[in-house]
């Protein structure tokens, strides 16, 4: 995977179509803080850089699709 991907910012939607999961089990991971992410300024969203991405679905075996992107 190339460095583009890795250090490209996701929203939580876009993880969740990524992932074919819902928006509420990407927040639910951040949560249990298996998946690391960021608020922005204000808090008001959640973001996730694609080398965290990339650890948490090799570490748990998750499915990504990266060809979206």
């Amino acid at each position: 995977m190339d460095d583009a991907v890795m250090n490209k910012v996701y929203s939580v939607k876009e993880v969740a179509k990524m992932c074919h999961v819902s928006n509420e089990t990407i927040r639910r991971w951040v949560r249990k803080r298996q998946l690391n992410a960021y608020n922005t300024t204000g808090g008001l969203a959640i973001k996730i850089l694609g080398k965290d991405l990339a650890m948490f679905a090799q570490k748990l075996n998750v499915f990504v699709d990266w060809s979206g992107n």
